[in-house]
């Protein structure tokens, strides 16, 4: 192979490299709103392993719904947020337990294959409104309990941590 294919396959190949670069620097970097989620641990897209969030980062990944009853509610509501396991796979996240603690200092761990076999979500919305942090906001981390009966535990309960501040990966 001559030299200016080699200097061109280079070329084709830098974009995406760069925009790999900037993908890793947008987690890492301070967010421009105040940050309302730090996810710490082993996360390959950070080599710091820390990522910050504020609520536009958060609106910015895709977003799902869960309608649940849970036992802190009267009526089946829509919760809107991300999804911890597409959140994991963006953060190219390892471990097996996830820590959840919440503003109050609460705080709770567990498993990651949760998450992987459920669609448990960080809801920042329900019934299509923002949550205070009054009202269990801004982040709350919401099981689809109504949908899978076996979700319907105290452990599972113990991890819908509200007021919700930070996830910690850990093995």
């Amino acid at each position: 192979m001559s030299a200016l294919p080699r200097v061109f396959a280079c070329l084709l190949l830098l974009p995406a490299f760069v925009s790999a670069a900037l993908a890793d620097d947008r987690w890492q970097s301070q967010p421009e709103g105040p940050v309302i989620l730090t996810v710490t641990g082993p996360l390959g897209c950070c080599p710091e392993g820390v990522a910050l969030f504020d609520q536009a980062r958060l609106d910015a990944l895709p977003q799902t719904q869960v309608k649940t009853l849970t036992p802190w509610t009267e009526q089946v509501d829509t919760f809107e947020g991300v999804s911890i396991r597409d959140l994991l796979v963006q953060l190219q996240a390892s471990g097996r337990f996830i820590e959840a603690k919440a503003l109050n200092d609460y705080h709770t761990r567990f498993e990651v294959q949760t998450v992987l076999d459920y669609p448990v979500i960080l809801a920042t919305r329900k019934n299509g409104e923002p949550m205070p942090v009054r009202n269990k906001g801004p982040i709350w981390i919401i099981y689809p309990l109504s949908d899978f009966p076996p979700l319907r535990k105290e452990l599972h309960h113990q991890a819908m941590v509200w007021q919700l501040k930070s996830l910690t990966i850990v093995e």
